[in-house]
């Protein structure tokens, strides 16, 4: 089986989570990684091994070597980074909540289904007391 190659938008508390637990799946390849802070990105690349990173999620987004991006960034950002991503051609798996209402979780949803793509929500720390 070819490995899924997915990108990580947000390098905070939870995208090292998502990169760890990737890696344990043996059918996933971190591609590249994205912060909003280029040093950032460039540095926490170095500390999780990941060969590339962006200082721009758009150009993570426009990275056609991704299969998937896991949204690992604060909330209210969510519904945007989904819908580009989608529209990009990328399978979503975002931290919870996907959007803030449901006009936009829906909206999301429809553009999944028209371009054939996984548009999931995940939660990493689910049973973590």
């Amino acid at each position: 089986m070819d490995k899924v190659k997915v990108g990580i938008i947000g390098t905070g508390f939870i995208g090292p989570a998502h990169i760890e637990a990737l890696r344990r799946l043996g059918f996933v390849e971190i591609v590249a990684l994205a912060d909003s802070n280029e040093a950032v990105a460039k540095q926490k690349a170095e500390v999780l091994h990941v060969d590339k990173y962006y200082g721009d999620y758009m150009n993570l987004l426009a990275d056609k070597e991704i299969d998937a991006v896991h949204i690992c960034t604060p909330n209210h950002l969510h519904y945007r980074m989904a819908k580009e991503a989608l529209l990009a051609g990328k399978h979503v798996v975002c931290e919870k909540p996907l959007a803030v209402n449901t006009e936009q979780a829906n909206e999301l949803v429809e553009i999944a289904r028209e371009k054939q793509l996984v548009n999931a929500v995940h939660l990493t720390y689910d049973f973590i007391p």
